[in-house]
């Protein structure tokens, strides 16, 4: 009796005590949940917030790397004399818009040049409107970004095809090789093939800049290559003729011995051929009508000497196993030119060509501005030259040559014309 009662006892004691503790863990449970809940917007917030944060630095990252290429492409533009502010910005702006290509493309970017300073700053901008942020107050959040690059050390123009529009401004072909030593390569045509490279062809340059597009089937580039450049003015436009007086030799043939000429008219072309050595007396020589043609094992030599080309069939013609060493003029109507082709001649399939197994000495600007120069002997090409620069219409280069273009202008005394020396090495300073 007192056993059961003490066992009745027992278990509503037990009881109590199961209820107190159901109660107590339902109290608990429940403020819990309740802090839980107070708590989760503060997480999700933060969380939010760190997404935010990473999607701007993200963006802020994309954005330089624009402003950054845009800055240092620019520059490089900026170098070269003959161009304006406006081509200047144009570039920063083809550039800028290049490197956002399929992300951020609202930014927006100005670019100022400091000419003074040799520099040009892009600055970037780009409104955004945090996603989670946008739940806790905050508004749209610029994202800014800015890049300078200014001129350090030297570089110049090598070659430079004038042609506007179609294909193959600068073209190689056929095992064709182009080594531009310390300076760039420029395309003027906005042409998607505007510089064509094939057949195992090679160019080694500072610069292959296109203002249209680079096409390239089985061709190597050694060069920081560049597509929708602005094209480049002729920086020899404003280079006036030098004049053309009644004629001096009529169809002049020299085929054997050695010769010393005398500047002056050669109408009708100027042949030397078979074993003939030429030299060339200092001043300027007219090619009218006719080749200025180097062939067999002939040999020509000169210093100081520009050849201006005049007339329908006033052109180059070095082809066979010639030996062409040649240095422009130093003084005169023609300084820092080695050949000019008469801007006024008839453009019609006007076609120089250098195809001699030995013209290793090119010194000077072959300037050639309605004209074609076919570069084609299986040989080095004014590989002795301290420099050559080509502007011309078209360049074409095949057959297995190898172009060499120094950049060496401490190396003589002919002038380098404005325009081509340049100084377009940049770094970004910030």
């Amino acid at each position: 009796m007192l056993n059961s009662k003490a066992n009745s006892k027992s278990q509503k004691t037990g009881g109590m005590l199961h209820r107190v503790a159901k109660r107590y863990l339902n109290s608990s449970a429940g403020s819990t949940i309740v802090m839980f809940a107070l708590v989760l917007p503060v997480l999700l917030g933060a969380i939010g917030v760190a997404i935010d944060f990473s999607t701007f630095t993200m963006k802020q990252q994309a954005l330089q790397a624009a402003a950054d290429q845009a800055a240092l492409a620019s520059a490089k533009e900026l170098s070269i004399v003959s161009n304006s502010d406006s081509v200047v910005q144009a570039a920063a702006m083809n550039f800028l818009t290049e490197g956002l290509r399929g992300r951020d493309e609202n930014a927006v970017g100005t670019a100022t040049i400091d000419r003074k300073a040799g520099s040009v700053k892009v600055q970037v901008q780009e409104d955004w409107a945090p996603f989670f942020a946008h739940f806790i107050g905050a508004d749209i959040t610029p994202v800014k970004v800015s890049a300078t690059a200014s001129l350090s050390g030297e570089s110049k123009i090598c070659v430079l095809s004038l042609a506007s529009k179609g294909p193959m401004g600068f073209s190689m072909l056929q095992d064709a090789h182009l080594e531009a030593n310390g300076c760039g390569v420029y395309s003027n045509s906005v042409d998607a093939k505007s510089v064509y490279l094939a057949d195992a062809s090679t160019v080694k340059a500072s610069i292959l800049c296109s203002a249209g597009g680079i096409y390239n089937n089985g061709g190597v580039a050694d060069a920081s290559t560049i597509t929708d450049c602005p094209p480049i003015p002729d920086p020899l436009a404003s280079r006036a003729a030098p004049t053309v007086s009644s004629c001096t030799y009529n169809k002049m043939v020299v085929s054997s011995g050695v010769s010393f000429l005398k500047p002056g008219v050669y109408c009708g072309g100027l042949k030397v051929e078979k074993t003939a050595v030429v030299n060339f007396e200092p001043g300027t020589y007219i090619i009218k009508d006719g080749f200025f043609s180097v062939g067999d094992t002939a040999s020509v030599t000169g210093k100081n000497v520009g050849f201006f080309f005049t007339g329908a069939m006033g052109r180059i013609l070095f082809m066979q196993d010639a030996t062409v060493n040649l240095s422009g003029a130093e003084t005169g109507p023609m300084a820092g030119l080695l050949f000019f082709d008469d801007p006024k001649a008839s453009s019609f399939l006007r076609i120089h060509n250098i195809s001699a197994s030995h013209a290793h000495t090119l010194t000077g600007t072959i300037y050639l501005p309605h004209a074609i120069l076919l570069v084609d002997p299986n040989a080095n090409v004014g590989d002795k030259s301290a420099y050559t620069a080509i502007i011309a219409e078209h360049l074409a280069i095949e057959k297995g040559p190898n172009l060499v273009l120094n950049s060496d202008y401490s190396a003589t005394n002919v002038p380098v014309p404005d325009g081509i020396r340049s100084t377009s090495s940049v770094v970004l300073t910030n």
